[in-house]
């Protein structure tokens, strides 16, 4: 596994900040789930926690912006959503919540960070699709993972569909909490947060893969596990509530 890692010493160490991230988002989420002390998502330690993780995203977006062509086009969307959403949590930090997506962005992180899930997950599938070959910045490796065995699921699904799929689950959960009948909001904000769930263990496993079996670190699939972390972490105040609570709004 070292001599793996030492392929590519600068981009998997990132991946493997980005694994012990992922690691403690999904522990932090399943203590958090059975407290019945609601989890602030104002200006304390979860907010700078999140900011945090949102921050390790930077290096990645920064990278695919430097692409061209269709890639460059699914790279400003996914650095554009990034930076959008460590600028909202800045703003929760600093108490300045007067405009409505600020103050509302446990609501609204949902769809937005889904849509960044799903430019990183579309490009993997339009090039699954029209058999183009994945462009990465200046860091490189995205060839070498895409290339890998590990880039078809069961030999049968390819990655890029796999995560398309879970971001648009995603997003159908949080469609039917806010906006369905009543009787569906509370199973929406669950399975809401069982998707993201499910999305960061498989994140801990591609992101092992990168470094120490690869060999190689993508900077798109690091961008998408930081995305999904963050959706793990806001999504699991509002499963919070639904587990203490009998109707969810």
């Amino acid at each position: 596994m070292i001599d793996k890692f030492m392929r590519n010493p600068t981009t998997n160490s990132l991946a493997v900040v980005v694994l012990a991230a992922l690691i403690v988002s999904w522990v932090l989420s399943v203590i958090l789930i059975s407290k019945d002390t609601p989890v602030s998502v104002g200006r304390g330690w979860y907010t700078k926690l999140m900011l945090l993780f949102s921050l390790l995203g930077v290096p990645a977006v920064l990278d695919l912006i430097q692409t061209n062509g269709i890639a460059l086009a699914f790279a400003v969307i996914t650095f554009l959503i990034l930076a959008l959403n460590i600028v909202v949590l800045l703003l929760h930090i600093m108490g300045r919540i007067s405009h409505g997506l600020v103050r509302d962005w446990k609501k609204w992180a949902v769809p937005i960070l889904a849509v960044g899930g799903i430019a990183v997950a579309g490009y993997f599938t339009y090039l699954e699709l029209t058999g183009e070959t994945v462009l990465c910045g200046p860091s490189s490796g995205c060839d070498d993972v895409q290339n890998s065995k590990f880039a078809v699921l069961f030999d049968v699904v390819p990655l890029g569909m796999f995560g398309l799929a879970g971001y648009f689950a995603i997003l159908a959960a949080w469609l039917a909490w806010q906006y369905g009948p009543d009787a569906l909001k509370k199973t929406g904000v669950l399975s809401m947060w069982g998707f993201c769930m499910f999305g960061v263990i498989f994140s801990i496993y591609l992101t092992f893969l990168e470094p120490f079996v690869i060999g190689a670190t993508c900077m798109w699939c690091i961008t998408s596990a930081v995305f999904m972390m963050v959706l793990l972490l806001v999504t699991t105040s509002s499963a919070q509530e639904a587990f203490f609570v009998d109707d969810v709004s």
